[in-house]
């Protein structure tokens, strides 16, 4: 391999990007645990259930940088691998142009269309419609500075500049749940929190943007694009943006579902330990942002390389996340009531336990997800996602009939592990010599699980440490078996 390229897959380098992504992530998980109770006694449940739909949005308007942003960093990181450097700028500020005139059109459809969604979707009581109404209306006007955030991001992780990524993720983090508290000392109304939230969204855009300049000097002077680049971006983006629009349906339905058939209250029990739980999309989040521009790289360039870094990166991610998700689910009973109360607790703690194992699935489904993207194939995805929605649907529905929130819980877990063994079989095709990789992951994911279902009728405490002790320990003896071999052939 060229040097530049042999520098991007470097385990040692990708090892230092990984935990400086996962500090920028983890780090407002801490105000994230101090607020939420605060915000909920602040705001009231109702309202609160308001602001989870708030910064549900906030996270799904990046759909609308029509997958812009992941293309960036894919042909962006296929030129560095091959060290061609000489339509670097056109391409970016291509992608920076597209995403200016799809964000602003986006912002005027929000807005236009919330009274729809304020009334038809969310069903807001009639006593904070207004208030409800103002604050998409203040989100709608974040949009260009969302998706051009996207865009920016993805730029940064192709030139693995994470360190610079998680200096401005931290703050903009903490902001997210600080933000509201902050505001809740002056005044209940989610107008002003939303505010606020706006507000620190365009500051981060702005310094995404400096810190760019820096790192990409193509950016330091405006280009004017190309045609062909704007198909470039488009063909893979579309794509991306189908199945970005397709993804977050499938992980918010059930939220949007609760609130139609029974109101804001059950969505707070609800999404309160679906927040928890999302937090353990950390690691792999992290994982995979280091990931996909060296999986397009060693896709392109060596093979024997990608399926070295993919055993890796599976086994590491089953290893840090089992525990977690043992840790939810051996003591949600006791955690949820030192946290909320046991009347909160009470509802919310066989859906915490249900989603604790749906996070596990899910988290390894992002590592076949990225091997089918990097491979140029993202149109794969999509196809998937698109078929899961009507079955997913139907399977919604009729466990929320007969389980309220808990069967909504059941239908998510249920159908991560389909989208987790569907995805392993498409990457196997798309890479020879994956199967036996992923085969010995689901297996010990599914030993792992069934040690939890058994610890499930456990009342002891003690009883249940000890289980998790047993599945830690074992984990970590299995991704230390793993890891040395996978290191002596790398180097």
């Amino acid at each position: 391999m060229k040097s530049e390229t042999a520098t991007l897959l470097s385990g040692r380098r990708l090892a230092h990007n990984a935990l400086w992504n996962v500090a920028g992530l983890v780090t407002p998980l801490l105000a994230a645990a101090v607020s939420l109770p605060l915000l909920i006694a602040g705001f009231g449940t109702e309202r609160f259930g308001l602001l989870a739909v708030i910064w549900m949005c906030i996270g799904y308007f990046s759909l609308f940088d029509m997958g812009l942003g992941r293309s960036l960093t894919k042909f962006v990181a296929d030129r560095l691998g091959a060290e061609e450097h000489t339509d670097l700028g056109t391409l970016v500020w291509n992608a920076l142009f597209l995403i200016a005139v799809l964000g602003a059109g986006a912002a005027l459809l929000v807005a236009i269309g919330a009274p729809w969604l304020v009334d038809h979707v969310l069903r807001v009581p009639a006593s904070f419609r207004e208030e409800a109404l103002a604050c998409l209306r203040l989100l709608a006007l974040s949009l260009p500075f969302v998706t051009s955030t996207a865009a920016l991001i993805g730029l940064l992780e192709a030139h693995q500049r994470f360190l610079l990524i998680t200096s401005i993720r931290i703050p903009l983090g903490l902001w997210t749940f600080l933000g509201p508290l902050l505001t809740l000392q002056f005044s209940p109304s989610l107008e002003t929190a939303t505010l606020v939230l706006v507000a620190g969204r365009i500051v981060a855009t702005l310094v995404f943007f400096v810190m760019a300049r820096r790192v990409v000097p193509e950016l330091r002077r405006v280009i004017l694009g190309e045609l062909r680049h704007t198909r470039e971006l488009l063909a893979f983006g579309g794509w991306l943006t189908l199945s970005n629009v397709v993804g977050p349906v499938l992980v918010y339905a059930d939220r949007f579902l609760i609130s139609a058939l029974l109101g804001l209250t059950a969505v707070a029990y609800y999404a309160t330990p679906f927040v928890v739980v999302s937090r353990l999309f950390v690691l792999p989040h992290a994982l995979m942002g280091v990931l996909f521009p060296a999986f397009v790289t060693s896709f392109a360039v060596n093979r024997e390389r990608l399926r070295t870094l993919t055993s890796q990166s599976m086994f590491t991610l089953l290893a840090g996340m089992l525990p977690l998700v043992a840790v939810i689910f051996l003591f949600a009973p006791e955690a949820m009531t030192l946290w909320l109360g046991a009347e909160f607790a009470r509802h919310a703690t066989v859906v915490a336990r249900w989603l604790a194992i749906g996070a596990l699935f899910n988290s390894l489904a992002r590592i076949p997800l990225s091997l089918t993207t990097a491979s140029g194939r993202p149109d794969l995805v999509a196809k998937l996602h698109l078929a899961e929605m009507l079955p997913y649907g139907v399977c919604l529905w009729l466990l929320m009939q007969w389980h309220g929130i808990e069967g909504a819980a059941m239908a998510w877990t249920l159908r991560v592990l389909v989208d987790l063994l569907a995805l392993m079989a498409i990457a196997s095709r798309r890479v020879a010599g994956l199967g036996g990789i992923f085969f010995r992951t689901v297996l010990v994911c599914a030993l792992g699980t069934a040690l939890l279902l058994v610890a499930f009728w456990l009342d002891s405490i003690a009883m249940r440490a000890a289980i998790w002790l047993i599945l830690t320990v074992a984990l970590g003896g299995m991704l230390w078996r793993t890891y040395l071999p996978l290191r002596a052939s790398e180097n």
